[in-house]
């Protein structure tokens, strides 16, 4: 996918990154030619709607030696086995920080003041975003954060007017980008949405409005993001610090509990990728890569031609 992508260098692309590997390609766009190419492998296995008449099936299966992937049969099952586990190890560590973090932002939601944070949402809407356009608008989900085996990662927008919405508790922030996506939408515009994969549910995180090169992103103890060029929203001001003061006990439990399950799940992301290198290492071994790249330099004829 890199080498079909390095091909269109002056065309409107999209590389989506691999959570598990963020240096390796999960799938690309070519805008210009309506062209996608997918990682159709587990854990996100994806099946053609029509195969053969609208989309084609690539089986990197024909480039690789079988013979010899056979003669490490062993090495390659265990290897594989270790992967597994330590992604079922991820999982049940997020899953457990999940229901903790569930629970704060339940507190949290409890103490928001939610007059004082909806004037707060409508002046700013007024401030930032224009009159309602003839358009329809749009509400789509773009994951720009994930839990990765170099820790919590997010790409951060370039080049657009930052809010940073500090919210250590989770509630406000979540709250806040539901509300103002939809008066985006009403406006006629778009609002790309990044959900929080850590919470249980939708959880909003982060938000982009293309139109405007305006972004929200979130600053939680998830993702401790700090930014030198942004507009800090403090979302203190919303909860009722009372309410939560009575609370403290169990929200700083709750706090380190779900900090210290985050590193689990991220160092058993770690494990996961050491033992999927070394799988990788069977089959790049393996494999024909000239009858890879023949393969690449078809599809790129392929695209250019407009013959896909």
């Amino acid at each position: 996918m890199k080498r079909i992508l390095e091909a269109f260098p002056n065309e409107e692309r999209e590389l989506y990154l691999c959570s598990s590997d963020p240096d390796s390609a999960d799938a690309i766009y070519l805008k210009k030619h309506k062209v996608v190419f997918v990682d159709g492998t587990a854990p996100h296995v994806f099946d053609p709607k029509y195969p053969g008449a609208v989309q084609e099936i690539i089986n990197m299966g024909d480039f690789w030696n079988s013979g010899r992937l056979q003669s490490q049969k062993e090495e390659i099952i265990a290897a594989h086995t270790d992967y597994s586990r330590y992604h079922i190890r991820c999982r049940r560590c997020l899953s457990a920080a999940a229901a903790v973090l569930s629970d704060t932002k339940q507190i949290a939601a409890d103490a928001l003041n939610y007059p004082k944070l909806d004037g707060f949402i409508m002046r700013l809407a007024r401030k930032l975003l224009p009159q309602k356009s003839a358009a329809e608008g749009r509400m789509i989900f773009r994951q720009i954060s994930a839990i990765t085996p170099k820790g919590y990662i997010t790409l951060l927008p370039e080049n657009d007017t930052v809010y940073l919405l500090c919210d250590s508790y989770h509630s406000g922030s979540d709250y806040f980008l539901r509300s103002l996506a939809e008066t985006v939408k009403q406006k006629g515009l778009t609002a790309e949405i990044s959900l929080c994969t850590v919470h249980e549910g939708e959880h909003f995180e982060h938000m982009r409005i293309p139109e405007l090169a305006l972004s929200f992103i979130s600053s939680t103890p998830i993702n401790d993001i700090s930014l030198a060029e942004k507009i800090p929203v403090n979302f203190m001001r919303f909860y009722g610090k009372d309410y939560l003061f009575g609370k403290k006990t169990r929200l700083k439990f709750n706090a380190a509990v779900a900090k210290e399950l985050q590193g689990e799940a991220e160092a058993s992301l770690a494990s996961a990728k050491l033992a999927h290198d070394k799988l990788e290492q069977f089959y790049i071994s393996s494999v024909d890569f000239d009858k890879i790249e023949r393969l690449c330099d078809n599809f790129i004829e392929k695209i250019k031609s407009a013959e896909v």
